[in-house]
């Protein structure tokens, strides 16, 4: 199986895959990798670890060794180059009146290569501005534009939380946020307390769903109907981290807080089939669902059901009437007469209840009064 080192080239980046070769390298040693940009220095963030062929991506490069002190110093020259480029682009962007705004500038370890990200509302024409830079700056420029959610993973801060932005911590892509993943969380559903320094909803709520969905799990919802020891009642509020639910019962003052071993003093609650996440009931015990018998009925000694006959009896407006007698021993009773042929019209007697006999010539008619007519077709 091929060997794959994990490197990032940014703190919080993106993780690429590189050949280690025969050296062994350590998580967060710094080394010299070959990029489509040119040569990077990079941190070790997967230590080499053998992966399946398919997992192995197309065009995969090798690394180029351990980086050095010199090459350290060398980085700490390009993050001042930085700073310098990013003063020029906001002087030219000034005389040029663009409407946007710079975040940062990254050189390449060799210096053959800038990159400076900037945020704008619209599309931004900068074929001047890259031609301006590329006159003081001799090297290649390349201007990209991020939203506002880069924006704040480039400059970094600290959240309502009190700690680093997890996206510029630890986060090394963005996953979809919705709304309702406040709502399972039970969080007020206030643009300034859900929403994070980037004016979207906070990323944290993406990987903390998934905790609170196994928390969850066996838990009633909100203004569900239970049973509990004081009473039937209504569940108003429902805490996932400690397991516990908000019942309101007629007749007591205020709500009050049920545990889920209090619901469920004498049986195993819902979550007994596996999915409550260590609750103090279930920690550290085997969850997993008891094994169901099924036995045929000639093991049981059960009687086998009656085998129900399937066919229809045709509907009859009144009471059935007996069969004829038999001709002889053993015959069958006759049946009813089959209907004439049209041929056979003038054989016919005459109708009996009144009904004028039809003119010479005229044709038969197939179905006499009195007689059964088949049921038209919807």
């Amino acid at each position: 199986m091929p060997i794959i080192v994990g490197i990032s080239l940014r703190v919080a980046g993106k993780i690429y895959s590189f050949d280690p070769g025969s050296d062994a390298y350590y998580l967060g040693e710094r080394v010299l990798v070959e990029t489509a940009r040119g040569t990077e220095l990079g941190t070790v963030r997967q230590p080499p670890h053998a992966v399946a062929d398919a997992q192995v991506p197309p065009g995969l490069k090798r690394v180029l060794r351990r980086a050095t002190d010199a090459d350290l110093r060398k980085d700490a020259a390009n993050r001042d180059r930085e700073a310098r480029a990013l003063a020029a682009c906001r002087r030219h962007i000034e005389r040029l009146n663009l409407p946007m705004r710079l975040i940062d500038a990254q050189y390449t370890f060799d210096g053959s290569h800038v990159l400076i990200n900037f945020q704008a509302e619209n599309r931004v024409d900068f074929r001047e501005l890259v031609r301006e830079l590329g006159r003081e700056l001799h090297t290649r420029i390349e201007l990209r534009q991020v939203g506002v959610r880069d924006e704040a993973k480039l400059l970094d801060g600290y959240g309502m939380c009190g700690r680093r932005l997890c996206c510029s911590a630890f986060l090394t892509g963005f996953a979809p946020v919705a709304i309702n993943m406040a709502k399972a969380q039970g969080l007020a559903l206030n643009p300034q307390k859900i929403s994070g320094v980037c004016g979207r909803l906070m990323c944290c709520l993406a990987f903390e769903y998934a905790h609170y969905s196994e928390l969850r799990v066996g838990m009633p919802k909100v203004n569900a109907r239970i049973d509990t020891p004081r009473g039937a009642g209504k569940v108003t509020k429902v805490n996932a981290l400690a397991r516990q639910v908000e019942v309101t019962i007629p007749g007591e003052d205020s709500p009050i807080w049920f545990s889920m071993d209090e619901l469920y003093p004498d049986t195993a609650p819902p979550c007994a089939a596996g999915g409550c996440a260590g609750c103090q009931r279930h920690e550290g015990a085997d969850a997993q669902p008891a094994p169901v018998a099924v036995l045929s009925p000639a093991e049981t000694g059960a009687p086998d059901p009656p085998r129900r006959n399937r066919r229809r009896r045709p509907k009859e407006a009144g009471p059935r009437a007996e069969a004829p007698p038999a001709d002889g021993e053993g015959e069958r009773p006759q049946r009813r007469p089959r209907r004439a042929a049209p041929g056979e019209a003038d054989a016919q007697p005459p109708p009996t209840d009144g009904t004028p006999p039809a003119p010479e010539g005229a044709a038969p008619r197939a179905f006499p009064s009195g007689r059964y007519r088949p049921r038209r077709r919807r």
